[in-house]
């Protein structure tokens, strides 16, 4: 692959919305695709979540916009969860149809060998018009394990998030000294805030913190305001000042808030931005918070 010998990883983000797609004149800025991020490093490709996005990074592969040596291609895929919003994109990813093409999809243990049924199922003859069988790319699915996990110079860590209806694993992506974490779908609120507390609560607030702690980027998921996490106690979401606030506690340097309501409008997230950017970007340590938006790369 024509990625070079750069030192730095190349984050990119290809969807950013969370529950359904959302297209349209309000979301045209920080667009309307479901989740899905690319991290490419030297001869290491990886991908997290297989929302609507996905559709476009395969298109820049095929397109070679990319420098991907598409036929010859290898990519981790790291599933978060397996809800639709999640994987729905990966029927429409291009190259998996290209033979030559090898895909590992890791997710988590706890869906006992059911990952391969749920990804297959979405491509039944009921819901699409391609089985899973028409991807000519070499496809194998992995249940992440205690094991060290090593891509060429990537180390990778992860941790199941149980905050979330389902459940939920976050990564975490060591690269040439730098972090990388991915934390969507999860809702802090019960961990840092809860009603009641318990020393199982208490022992995964210090996982959280211990497993962000000063990572360069942190892709978080942050899909409502205070005033309106009220009404959605129980959803699996946060709410964006304490995900922020928790962040800069654990001395983030990036914090990318992710995962966005499909309400929200480019308007409300530019009111944010004007809100809390500053604010942080002034405060000690200094940390820079931004609403993760579709076809921003970032160095890292």
């Amino acid at each position: 692959m024509a990625n070079g010998n750069a030192e730095t990883a190349k984050v990119t983000f290809w969807g950013t919305r969370g529950s359904i797609p959302t297209p349209g004149r309000t979301t045209e800025k920080y667009g309307g695709n479901t989740p899905c991020v690319s991290i490419i490093y030297k001869d290491t490709n990886i991908i997290l979540d297989a929302g609507s996005g996905i559709r476009n990074f395969g298109l820049e592969v095929m397109d070679g916009g990319l420098g991907l040596d598409n036929g010859n291609l290898s990519m981790h895929l790291f599933v978060s969860h397996t809800h639709w919003d999640h994987i729905q994109g990966m029927p429409f990813f291009v190259p998996m149809y290209v033979e030559g093409n090898k895909f590992i999809i890791y997710g988590s243990p706890k869906k006992e060998g059911f990952l391969h049924k749920i990804l297959s199922d979405q491509m039944d003859a009921d819901y699409f018009p391609v089985g899973m069988a028409a991807l000519a790319g070499d496809l194998s699915i992995k249940e992440l394990s205690d094991d060290k996990l090593e891509l060429g110079e990537v180390v990778v860590d992860w941790q199941e998030q149980v905050f979330h209806p389902g459940g939920c694993v976050r990564y975490r992506f060591s690269i040439n000294g730098k972090k990388i974490v991915y934390a969507s779908d999860v809702e802090i609120d019960c961990m840092f805030n809860p009603r009641e507390n318990t020393p199982d609560l208490e022992k995964m607030t210090v996982e959280y913190m211990e497993f962000i702690d000063g990572a360069d980027l942190l892709i978080a998921d942050g899909q409502y305001t205070d005033e309106e996490y009220e009404s959605k106690i129980g959803w699996g979401h946060s709410s964006i000042p304490l995900v922020i606030d928790v962040a800069h506690r654990a001395k983030v340097k990036q914090v990318a808030l992710f995962h966005h309501d499909p309400i929200h409008s480019d308007k409300f997230f530019n009111d944010l931005w004007a809100k809390y950017n500053p604010m942080y970007l002034k405060k000690t340590p200094q940390m820079n918070v931004f609403w993760a938006r579709e076809g921003l790369t970032m160095p890292i």
